[in-house]
This record gives C-alpha cells, sequence and structure tokens, in this order.
C-alpha cells in the first residue's frame, strides 16, 4: 500500500509540475516511475525501521492487543509524516527546482512566523492538502486492526491466578521471531543500499539521473523523504582534479583578480564583450554611496520590459527606472533563494549544488564587497524588514562583511507586519528612507524587499487597486513596485543622492513558466538588473551576459580598486574576460558562455545548447547529427575547458578555505 501511494505522490508531483519539467513522454514516464521504486523502497525501510525492527522481536510482549495497537498507530504516522513531507515538495519544488533536502533545516531558521505560512500555504494549495487527508483515511483503513492478538497469560477463573501461555509463546515463538529477524536485516540492507551487487554503493541522490535523460526529471525520480534521509551530513562537495592544481588553471578561469596589471591571455575561442557596458561622465566612483537594492522574486518574466509576451505591465515603475539606467537584458541569477542571493551579489559567490551560506564551509575566510569597502572607509548597512535573525540573512550579511543590520526589530511597530515574513515593503522602504540620510557617508546600504514572497499577500487597502495577475505573484510584484516607487520619490532630494550608484537585482527568478521560455532550467533564472545613477551612469541598454556574482567585481572597477581581489565573478566593463553565467540545477552545473548554454556533471558534458535559436532547449547538440566533429572542435574545447576550471575552483577553494586572495 506504501508504495502505491509513493507512485500517487510521484504522479501528482509530474502533473503539478508539469510545465517546469519539460515534455515528459509515455515512455519517460514509465523509466521515471520504475525508478522510483529503487528510492520508494530505500524511503519506506529506512523510515520504517523502527516499525519492522519491533515487528520482528522474540519478545511475547510484541504481541499483545496494546503493543500491537501501538505499532499499528507507529506505521500509521510515520507513513503519514514521509507522505506529508512528498505532497508538500510538490508545492515548494516550484522555488527551488530540486528536492528539499537537509539544508531547507537550516535555511528555514530564526523567527519567522513558520506555522502562519504553513497554514496560508494550506489554503493556497487546499486540493494538495485535500489529497494528504485522503492518503491519510487510506492508511488508517487499510492499515488492518489489531484483534488478532494473542493473550501472553491463560486465566484460571476460580482462583485468578496467571499461567504463561506456552502454546503460543512457546520456544517455537523464539525461533520464528530470531529467524525472521535475521532474515530481514540482509533484506533491510540490500533495499536502503539499491541492490545486491559487490559495485553497488548506497544510492544517492545522483543515482536518479540513471533512469532520465533529462537533469530536470531526476526530481521525478526521486521521493522527498530519500532526499532529506540521503543529506544528513552530506556536504556534497568532493575534490575535483580536471586539472593538476589552481595555477595550470591560471589562465583559463581564475577568481583572483588583479586589476593593477593587463591580462593578455588569448581566449580568442571564447566569447567576450566588446565595450564597456556602464558608461559614465568619467568620473572615479570612489567615495559615492553604494545603494544594492534586491528585490525578492522579481524574475524576468514578470517584467513587460523584458517579456514581450506579458499584456499587463505590473512594474512601470521598474520600467520607468530601466530608461534612466543601463538595463541588463540578459542577466541571470546564481542560485534559486534568497539566501544563495546574499553571498552571491555581496561576495561574489554563487550557489552551486547546495546554498553556499548553509555549507559547512559557509564560515570559511571570505573578503567580500562590504569588507572591502569598510577597509575604504565606507559605512556598511543591511536593511530586510523581517524579524532579525529570520532566514539566516543577517548572519550572512555578516559573514560578507556588513557591519550595520536593520530589521523588524529597528523598524519597532508591528502593526505592519504581514503576519508571515515581515513588514510590509510599503512602510519598511520608508523607514529605510529615513534612516539613510542618518548614514555617514560614504555608505554602502543594501535593501531586501520581502513583501512579493510565498504566500503573496498585499494589504487589504491595495487589492482593489493594483492589477491581477494569471498567478498570485504578479499582484504582490505590482505592490512592490509601488513601494519603491514610492521609496524613490521620498528619497530622490535627499542631498547624498546624487552622489550615489544604484544597483538593482532580484535575489531570485520564478518558477511559474508563464511563458514556455521562462520555463526552462535556464529561462527560469533570468532577472532583470539595473545600474542606476543619475548624472553619473549614461542610460542604455546592454544585451550582453552578466549576473549577480558580477556586481561586486563590477563595482569594484568603477571606483578604480587596484588591489588584488577574489570574486567569482567578472567586471562587465572589461573586455578581457569572457560573458558567462553559472548556476546549478537538478545535478548539473549550467554554464552560460556568450550564446551557448552548456551542461556537465563533474565527469562529463552532459548538453549544448544555442540559445538564441533554441530558447526552449529543444535541441541538445551533443545528441545531434554530426556531434562527433562538435565534440573534437576547439571551440567546444575551450569552452568545456573553461567551465571544468570554474567548477574546481569553485568547489575545491570551498573545502580547501581559499576563498580569499593568498
Amino acid at each position: 500500500m506504501i508504495y502505491i501511494i509513493y507512485t500517487l505522490c510521484r504522479v501528482f508531483f509530474v502533473i503539478f509540475n508539469n510545465h517546469l519539467l519539460d515534455t515528459i513522454s509515455f515512455s519517460q514516464l514509465t523509466r521515471i516511475l520504475w525508478g522510483g521504486l529503487m528510492f520508494d523502497t530505500s524511503a519506506i525501510l529506512y523510515t520504517n525501521i523502527l516499525y519492522i525492527f519491533l515487528s520482528f522481536l522474540p519478545i511475547p510482549a510484541i504481541k499483545t492487543s496494546l503493543s500491537q495497537k501501538i505499532l499499528r498507530w507507529l506505521y500509521i504516522v510515520t507513513n503519514f509524516i514521509a507522505i506529508a513531507i512528498n505532497l508538500a515538495d510538490c508545492v515548494y519544488f516550484r522555488f527551488t527546482l530540486r528536492r528539499t533536502s537537509m539544508t531547507f533545516f537550516s535555511e528555514f531558521t530564526g523567527d519567522v512566523n513558520f506555522f502562519q505560512i504553513l497554514f496560508q500555504s494550506i489554503w493556497l494549495y487546499w486540493y494538495v492538502f485535500l489529497l494528504g487527508i485522503l492518503f491519510l483515511l487510506m492508511l488508517i483503513y487499510l492499515s488492518g486492526s489489531c484483534s488478532k492478538t494473542e493473550k501472553l497469560y491463560d486465566r484460571n477463573l476460580s482462583n485468578y491466578i496467571k499461567y504463561y501461555n506456552h502454546s503460543k509463546f512457546g520456544y517455537k515463538f523464539y525461533i520464528m521471531q530470531s529467524i525472521a529477524l535475521i532474515i530481514t536485516a540482509p533484506i533491510f540492507i540490500i533495499g536502503v543500499r539499491g541492490g545486491v551487487t559487490r559495485t553497488i554503493r548506497p544510492i544517492t541522490i545522483s543515482n536518479a539521473g540513471d533512469f532520465t535523460d533529462k537533469a530536470i526529471h531526476t526530481a521525478a525520480v526521486l521521493n522527498t523523504p530519500f532526499s532529506l534521509i540521503r543529506t544528513i551530513g552530506k556536504a556534497d562537495y568532493k575534490l575535483q582534479k580536471f586539472f593538476e592544481d589552481y595555477d595550470s588553471m591560471a589562465d583559463i578561469y581564475t577568481p583572483v583578480h588583479f586589476p593593477a596589471a593587463d591580462d593578455c591571455v588569448d581566449r580568442d575561442s571564447l566569447s567576450f564583450s566588446h565595450a564597456p557596458a556602464i558608461k559614465t561622465n568619467g568620473e572615479s566612483a570612489m567615495g559615492k554611496n553604494i545603494v544594492i537594492l534586491i528585490l525578492e522574486g522579481f524574475g524576468a518574466e514578470n517584467m513587460q520590459f523584458l517579456n514581450k509576451n506579458l499584456k499587463t505591465n505590473f512594474t512601470p515603475f521598474l520600467d520607468s527606472l530601466s530608461k534612466q539606467g543601463v538595463l541588463f537584458t540578459n542577466a541571470f541569477a546564481n542560485g534559486r533563494k534568497s539566501i544563495d542571493a546574499v553571498p552571491s551579489i555581496l561576495a561574489s559567490i554563487p550557489c552551486m549544488i547546495n546554498s553556499y551560506a548553509v555549507t559547512p564551509y559557509s564560515t570559511n575566510r571570505i573578503y567580500g564587497l562590504p569588507k572591502i569597502l569598510d577597509s575604504l572607509g565606507y559605512y556598511t548597512a543591511f536593511f530586510h524588514g523581517a524579524p532579525n535573525n529570520s532566514m539566516g540573512i543577517r548572519a550572512v550579511s555578516r559573514l560578507c562583511g556588513v557591519e550595520n543590520y536593520f530589521g523588524k526589530d529597528e523598524f519597532g511597530d508591528d502593526s505592519k507586519f504581514d503576519g508571515a515574513w515581515g513588514i510590509w515593503d510599503e512602510h519598511f522602504l520608508q523607514f529605510v528612507g529615513e534612516e539613510l540620510p542618518k548614514l555617514p557617508q560614504p555608505f554602502m546600504a543594501n535593501i531586501f524587499t520581502l513583501s512579493s514572497h510565498h504566500p503573496f499577500k498585499i494589504p487589504e487597502e491595495w487589492k482593489d487597486l493594483l492589477p491581477d495577475g494569471k498567478v498570485p505573484l504578479q499582484k504582490t510584484i505590482a505592490y512592490a513596485d509601488m513601494a519603491v516607487r514610492k521609496f524613490f520619490k521620498k528619497i530622490e532630494n535627499q542631498t547624498w543622492f546624487r552622489n550615489t550608484i544604484f544597483v538593482i537585482v532580484p535575489d531570485h527568478s520564478t518558477l511559474w513558466g508563464i511563458s514556455p521560455e521562462y520555463g526552462t532550467s535556464i529561462g527560469n533564472t533570468r532577472i532583470p538588473m539595473i545600474y542606476y545613477a543619475p548624472g553619473y551612469i549614461q542610460p542604455g541598454i546592454y544585451n550582453g551576459v552578466t549576473q549577480q556574482i558580477d556586481i561586486m567585481p563590477t563595482l569594484l572597477g568603477m571606483m578604480n580598486y587596484n588591489e588584488p581581489f577574489f570574486a567569482f565573478g567578472r567586471d562587465i566593463n572589461k573586455d578581457i574576460e569572457p560573458q558567462f553565467a553559472v548556476n546549478y540545477t537538478s545535478g548539473q552545473f549550467q554554464l552560460v558562455l556568450g550564446d551557448t548554454l552548456l551542461f556537465r556533471n563533474e565527469k562529463e558534458l552532459k548538453g549544448v545548447y544555442l540559445l538564441v535559436q533554441d530558447p526552449l532547449l529543444e535541441n541538445n547538440l551533443l545528441e545531434a547529427p554530426g556531434c562527433d566533429e562538435l565534440k573534437a572542435s576547439p571551440t567546444l574545447q575551450a569552452q568545456d575547458a573553461y567551465f571544468k576550471a570554474l567548477i574546481q575552483q569553485y568547489i575545491n577553494r570551498l573545502i580547501e578555505n581559499k576563498l580569499t586572495v593568498e
């Protein structure tokens, strides 16, 4: 019965997230369901280990009515929790594009009202909740009764003397129970390992790739209880050996920047920008204030100025601001969660495999943009309207070098609390506008909005004033855009304003897949990005590739900072470095390199796509006619070498704690 329910959960997962999983043919679905049985077996055995062990104990008391009732409800409760987690991940997958792992419990910490969010989610996805209730009733009804139990003692009614029930609990009982327990042990081991041969190691999340040709489909093969169990205490990072050492990679890719030195490496086979992305009045940005406005969930598909298929303009202010600064039309997020964005933006450390902030390496020594600016006399601050230790944002901002934090506690008015995540954007941004003039100049202020977050609520007074969208997120984006407009209205005449560079960037994209090109694994990482500084930055449009981790080196370049620094991103105003954007999805690294998209795991290149001609990623050139010629081409070999160097630099430096200039 448990297998049937797990399979039904998998089918529901596929149907519910069909727009994110690309097209699944009948043969692919068959492979997914077959492969899923192996992972379901492992999860079922793991979660029922206590029930199995107690059921076969050679102890007579285990067969009494009370013991059998306890075992029955242990079975029901344990399996219902596993099933409920599976169903919940059908929804949560839309925000992460991967099965939930143990990193979730590190990310979802702090004073966030978890149960408030849970109940709102149940209300929003009521049909998922009802399906869970249906599965619970099935468990209760089909798990049998405890009527067939045995008495430990025979009672003599005349003198109330108890006699041990030797007919049922004699030596045969002990032998049979012991044999059953002995037989069960190896079956359990084989089941959780995923096989019986010596060559099979205990299956992990990556083994799901054996049952699908597309990385995104691995999430359908897996189940969430297995994903959680197999990531307990696991970092998922292993030292890479594509190259002998860091020096051997330096001419291909290195995160160590030497601004004062001319990089004369010949990389003609890669893709480069040929003109500064941001044109200024020629002055150095040193001494100018820096404001980085991080917009919660503002994916490119919900911006009419980027998604021309969008009929409703949910962001009229951001649209107008994009015409006053430099708009980047080909920008990408380096992660899929809010906590991924902070190290990406502030320290140029992307999310690859797991969120950097929740890995064992998050305490590595880093020297992020706030730390560098602090050494230059800048005051650094972070504003976030959530409870102060919510989601680990304050902790990771401090790891990046931010000295001063302003959150819900500093705001000080709980009447503006949205009941879930924090202070409504409209009110918190006004608070920020009042605090910024008080900061010593020059300052670096990072501002993180939150109202356009699940469960997508807005204040009652705005519900009839803002446009409705196809999905709940879009109305909250309209609300956040209004809040940002009022924020800029408040600060535009303050004395510090015209001596400030603003960077407007979302924390991550959204995964609704309203337009097909934004439903792919790379399309749903597309974000808007704007650099704005009235009187300093010339308005324009830049169509080259950029990403969140480029912000730190770009700002340092604009400031003519000439000391060596560490950043995985690039200065987008220099033409000596290739245009690239990197992130990680469903067990594979993905790299945009100019107009080419490459996928690879830690062993081999898995996919090559031409983004302009194939935005829906329908034609993998590695599987096309003539692919052998492509694989042997100097261009692809150079691109793959760059990809391997990037992966090795990232993983090895995390493991070896080498995230600074030595």
